[in-house]
């Protein structure tokens, strides 16, 4: 295995201590991450149903419903409320 192959798998996972939802967002376009910052927001959509949807999704990042929730509620470092 080349040393690129080893740092790739080394770092291709989620920063540790890291909003899944903030590492999400920092991936995105800045149209889906606006789309997403939206639907945080709108509370008629479920943190469990968006994560399903969004792991459904294969041009979606998987967020788990629990770091979707934390990071719309100002729960994490980024201090983003949005309900």
């Amino acid at each position: 295995m080349a040393l690129d192959n080893i740092a790739a798998t080394l770092t291709s996972g989620l920063p540790h201590q890291t909003c899944g939802t903030c590492h999400a967002l920092a991936q995105m376009s800045d149209e889906d991450a606006a789309t997403l910052r939206g639907l945080l927001g709108d509370r008629s959509v479920k943190f469990k149903t968006l994560a399903d949807a969004m792991r459904d999704d294969e041009d979606t990042p998987t967020v788990e419903w629990q770091a979707l929730s934390r990071h719309a509620r100002g729960g994490c470092s980024a201090k983003e409320h949005l309900r």
